[in-house]
């Protein structure tokens, strides 16, 4: 919703093995890779095992194989230790470990690594938060043309966080960033002067990427092999047909000659919580939502067939919820209930807002996960396990790392209390360069649903 990554301008490692075929944002789980510069039959036999463990899901497998390429200071496989390092996958989460691997790989000069160590010490995520030290590591992966770093290094001169305040620059930075894959509207909510645009387009005019090694491993990786590049990944295929998949379905209606969809949780036997932008063909200020018999629930769907299906009869969309500019109070009130036409007889999720130290538990526990059709696994659904997540101040809204992509607006972030999953907030928007997902938490509409449910079992 807030950004979408189209990816870098990147050629292949040589000697690279492949990726993982989990799919989130795109069938091909084309993201871990498995890469070295050494050679040998020893070693393209080890990575072929790797591979094959990757395509099995067995991570623990993979990053076994992986991380001895890693300690010969292959800067490809010390990039994805410290990438699994961070997401938990085939070894325990540990920031530290992330930042540490994610150093080795950076000071190689692969860009990727630089980014995520100056997001690192944004976040203060295994690393002391750092403002200064972001923005060294950001700016050196911006020089040498990665899209995402450009684009946070041009807010961060725009607000003055980790460099001086220049709003040339950071015009310039955002505005490259866009043209290099990674858009946004920033630029447009600026006003420069006549002088400081001209300035700016100077900036942009003489730019040129500055690869800081000549190897090509290190220079000019191949995009969709390195881990961390697609913002839309690490899902696996869930089971519709078993709960909590069981209550998870498609939000969908035609507008015009247009089709919108997005994901929703059956809640009661006859309510489906969804985000409230996704019952709106137009998110500009003053639109109305669409009439409740053009949506229609899709429930469980496999491969494209559903379980069970209903119209809507009513929607009830928060009050607070105005379309138009999106801010992060914007998601705080993003939510909405489908009343349905007819109730379907499938298990509901139980919808419970968590207090600070109960979702804290949950997320260092590896107990948040998240469920819904993405658009690229359109009539599937796909589960991610061990998000992170946080709170706001006023306990409105949660800020987590999760699925990033269209198509999972509306779908539930769950925890596992006691063993049972019950619903702690819905997606609303998301940041593709920081990998931050935005969700209106269930303390915004667990009262409602509870009053709405009373009411139509009277």
């Amino acid at each position: 919703m807030l950004a979408e990554e189209k990816g870098e301008a990147m050629r292949p490692c040589p000697a690279l093995v492949a990726a993982m075929n989990l799919v989130l944002a795109r069938p091909i789980f084309a993201s871990l890779i498995l890469i070295s510069n050494l050679s040998g039959w020893a070693v393209a036999g080890q990575l072929d095992d790797a591979v094959a463990a990757a395509h099995r899901g067995e991570y623990a497998i993979a990053f076994r194989l992986i991380s001895p390429l890693a300690e010969k200071e292959d800067a490809c496989a010390q990039f994805d230790v410290g990438y699994m390092y961070a997401n938990g996958w085939g070894v325990r989460r540990d920031f530290r470990e992330a930042a540490k691997w994610y150093r080795k790989a950076a000071e190689q000069g692969l860009m990727i690594a630089q980014h995520h160590l100056g997001i690192a010490y944004l976040d203060g995520e295994g690393v002391s938060a750092n403002d200064a030290e972001a923005a060294r590591w950001l700016k050196r992966a911006a020089e040498q043309g990665f899209s995402r770093s450009q684009y946070i290094l041009g807010t961060m001169y725009l607000e003055g966080r980790g460099v001086s305040k220049d709003p040339v620059q950071g015009y310039a930075m955002v505005v490259l960033a866009g043209q290099r894959g990674t858009p946004s509207r920033t630029a447009e909510l600026l006003t420069l002067t006549p002088e400081q645009h001209a300035q700016a387009q100077a900036i942009m005019a003489t730019w040129k990427p500055k690869p800081e090694s000549s190897l090509t491993n290190i220079a000019s990786p191949r995009s969709e092999e390195l881990l961390g590049v697609d913002p839309h990944l690490g899902g696996d295929l869930a089971d519709s047909g078993s709960w909590p998949a069981s209550a998870i379905g498609v939000v969908a209606f035609t507008s015009g000659n247009k089709a919108f969809r997005c994901s929703g949780a059956l809640v009661e036997k006859n309510i489906v919580l969804t985000a409230a932008h996704c019952l709106f063909s137009s998110i500009h200020a003053g639109s109305e939502p669409v009439h409740p018999q053009a949506v229609h629930f899709l429930l469980g769907m496999s491969k494209g067939t559903p379980a069970a299906s209903s119209v809507a009869k009513q929607l009830i969309v928060s009050r607070d919820f105005v379309p138009g500019s999106w801010t992060p109070e914007t998601s705080a009130v993003d939510w909405a209930l489908v009343v349905l036409k007819d109730p379907i007889a499938s298990k509901p999720l139980p919808v419970k807002s968590l207090t600070r130290e109960e979702l804290k538990a949950a997320s260092s526990g590896g107990k948040i996960s998240q469920i819904g059709y993405g658009m690229e696994r359109r009539y599937s659904p796909s589960v991610l396990r061990n998000c992170l997540a946080d709170q706001s101040e006023d306990n409105r809204s949660l800020m987590l790392r999760c699925f990033a992509n269209f198509g999972y607006s509306g779908s539930p972030f769950l925890a596992e209390i006691n063993g049972a999953p019950i619903v702690i907030g819905v997606f609303s928007a998301f940041q593709a360069e920081t990998r931050k997902a935005l969700a209106c938490s269930s303390s915004q509409f667990e009262g409602k649903l509870h009053e709405l449910s009373g009411a139509l079992s009277e």
